[in-house]
């Protein structure tokens, strides 16, 4: 099995073989991901002691977690892209429902994806039954692409339209007299893509999938390449929602893979912590670019069916990521007040810190931590890449002269930054979920993650922080690994109870299409599994409760079940003061959640604790500066490839890994599991 996760500085691989890995790093390459893809899975081929070629034909799995959509959506250099939508309707995607963008401190309109002019209302109406009003007349529609294509020069277009998600057959002749129309442009219908209530969610997740689909080009070539190199597996590419699809589903798709990183991730984060007896954890991925925050519950991710997708609220179903710009690479500033800032924008792997020495000159926070002693100029990935510490000091010293600092207090300072907004972060993160630090270590991972979870697992009140041996690739294994996952959807709209057929037949439906969904997939039948879950409300309310249903829901009792699990689940999340029990529940939709289960290989073992523990002996020590004016002090390092399971550490310490170093903070106390798994035990 290998697994890729192209990150904004790294591109990582992992290669899983019986019960052992081997894994590297490399730049990512923008725009072309695929040479730093193809470049880390050769040098973790090199470290397992065979070619690339020699490897891929024996390769049963091929997972791939991209950023090249997140980054189209991110950086706006998407397509040209034009919308259809129902008459009356032209203002939904400026108006936002009222959402805006801070500027320089001023609120404005959010920057729309559609081209100026491009949205074009046509005539036609649906009502909430389905029952057709005003009918669609195709010579419209042909006007409205010609004025699209022809004048506007758009390279794809959405169509939305009002209550297409209960009836979609005005989308579907739209789209077919685009299509046929105008062949070479590319057409996105929103209920094909996801049939859901809320007209603006669902127009803007069509018009996010019309905006993306020249950043899967990347994806189709690597796909290629590997198999002309002799990879006879088919590329499954990590989605948004914490499963796989495959590179066809997501030509027609792209949409899907936005976020697809950190979903794989907290995904692999979710069995690390299961198999460490935590089944509550908050997750913690610092990479090169930003700091990504998410929760575990119940031994699995937390999934959002809607939320903001890079300042756009749309109806793309994840796993619910927050991110703020506090990487490895971002790059820190002055600001107007004089006060030292850090991100959100960063170097990037082109050209990266400026301890790199390909060009950078602005400060990083990996210069920061080159300059106070966190990391080993020596030893960076294994020692294949040795940083330029003098850089970094010339670096630091420059944007601190002004404020009159020298390169160590600049450097403590933009560390102290970074850490703040981490610790602000997964705040937040505990006070939005009602949850209780207490009850939720942190599982830490990315690039230089381990440097900073431990004293943000203090600051926030979390009784330890996890750190896997994979820790620094986490979200590759998690590509390598992850299920195949497959949604379909039914918009209800139906009070409850209810006729049972109205009920069953469509739950019936839904399963049958999420089981030939993971058939087309390739899984075979014995490892194919289809859960249910449904979108339940009391009637007049805005917002509805996901919930899990039973592996086998009831049948034949109109929503009974149904009704009963939401009165249930209400009352434990608001309390009995929130609600009377006599409110009429409404059930907005049901989801069949197809699981094409893959043989995760037995590399993680249960109760991992060892019975004993030892002290470890140090490889030996370097200068850490821990505050800003007193003098470096000199810290004990270990050898994170010489630590057995029962080595016991006491901070402050650093533990140097092959691609990754773990800081072990004043006062703290460490050990090694039976997974290799470094827990750091933080608790006051």
């Amino acid at each position: 099995m290998i697994g890729v996760d192209v990150g904004g500085t790294f591109t990582d691989a992992v290669i899983i073989s019986g019960d052992r890995t081997w894994r590297a790093k490399s730049p990512s390459t923008y725009p072309e991901v695929g040479h730093g893809v193809l470049a880390a899975c050769r040098l973790a081929a090199e470290a397992s002691g065979q070619t690339l070629e020699a490897l891929l034909p024996n390769v049963q799995r091929f997972g791939l977690g991209t950023t090249a959509v997140t980054n189209v959506i991110a950086t706006r250099g998407g397509l040209r892209v034009g919308l259809l939508t129902t008459a009356g309707f032209e203002e939904m995607l400026r108006l936002a429902r009222a959402r805006v963008a801070p500027v320089d401190g001023w609120n404005a309109h959010l920057p729309s994806l559609v081209v100026e002019g491009g949205v074009i209302g046509l005539e036609e109406r649906i009502d909430r039954d389905g029952v057709v009003l005003t009918p669609l007349d195709p010579e419209a529609v042909r006007e409205a692409g010609r004025r699209l294509v022809e004048e506007l020069k758009v390279d794809s277009i959405a169509v939305s339209f009002l209550w297409s998600f209960v009836n979609p057959s005005h989308e579907e002749q739209a789209i077919a007299v685009l299509r046929e129309t105008f062949p070479g442009v590319i057409v996105t219908g929103a209920a094909g893509l996801r049939p859901v209530i809320r007209e603006y969610e669902r127009t803007t997740l069509a018009v996010l999938n019309a905006y993306s689909f020249g950043a899967y080009t990347g994806i189709e070539t690597l796909a290629d390449q590997l198999r002309q190199a002799g990879l006879k597996a088919p590329v499954l590419l990590s989605h948004s929602g914490g499963g796989t699809i495959s590179v066809g589903e997501a030509r027609e798709q792209p949409v899907w893979l936005a976020e697809s990183g950190p979903a794989a991730g907290v995904t692999a984060a979710a069995v690390l912590a299961t198999m460490s007896g935590e089944a509550k954890a908050l997750t913690c991925d610092l990479g090169g670019t930003s700091f990504d925050v998410s929760h575990i519950d119940a031994g699995a991710p937390a999934r959002v069916q809607r939320g903001d997708l890079m300042g756009i609220w749309t109806a793309l179903p994840r796993v619910d990521v927050e991110s703020v710009g506090a990487g490895g690479g971002s790059i820190a500033w002055v600001d107007e007040r004089d006060m030292l800032r850090i991100g959100p924008r960063s170097a990037g792997s082109s050209p990266g810190p400026v301890c790199y020495g390909r060009g950078g000159v602005e400060p990083t926070l990996t210069d920061a931590l080159l300059v106070l002693g966190y990391i080993d100029p020596g030893r960076f990935l294994g020692g294949r890449m040795t940083l330029d510490r003098a850089a970094s000091v010339a670096a630091c010293g420059r944007i601190g002269a002004p404020l009159g600092y020298d390169a160590g207090e600049t450097a403590w300072g933009i560390r102290e930054i970074a850490l703040a907004e981490m610790g602000k972060a997964a705040r937040t993160r505990l006070a939005v979920h009602a949850l209780s630090a207490t009850d939720h270590p942190i599982v830490s991972y990315g690039g230089c993650g381990s440097l900073f979870t431990g004293e943000v697992a203090r600051s926030i009140g979390a009784p330890r922080v996890l750190v896997a041996e994979l820790a620094s690739v986490l979200s590759a294994f998690g590509a390598a690994t992850m299920d195949v996952r497959r949604e379909r959807v039914r918009s209800m709209l139906r009070k409850l109870p209810t006729e049972p057929a109205a009920i069953d037949e469509p739950m019936a439906r839904l399963r049958e299409q999420a089981w030939q969904d993971l058939a087309a997939d390739g899984v075979p039948e014995a490892d194919r599994t289809v859960l249910f879950e449904a979108d339940v409300r009391f009637a007049g309310q805005r917002w509805e409760l996901a919930m899990a249903l039973p592996e086998a829901p009831a049948a034949g009792d109109g929503g009974a079940e149904i009704d009963a699990l939401f009165r249930q689940e209400y009352l434990r999340r608001y309390g009995p003061a929130a609600t009377g029990s006599s409110g009429v529940v409404e059930l907005v939709a049901l989801r069949a959640i197809g699981v094409g289960r893959v043989g995760v290989p037995d590399l993680l073992h249960a109760n991992a604790k060892p019975s004993t523990l030892r002290p470890a002996t140090p490889a030996g020590s370097r200068p850490v500066r821990l505050d800003r004016l007193g003098p470096s002090a000199d810290v004990p390092m270990f050898d994170g490839e010489a630590l057995a399971p029962g080595d016991e550490l006491t901070g402050p310490a650093l533990v140097d890994g092959a691609d990754t170093t773990t800081w072990i903070p004043v006062g703290a106390r460490a050990y090694v599991d039976n997974n290799r798994t470094i827990i750091v035990e933080v608790a006051a």
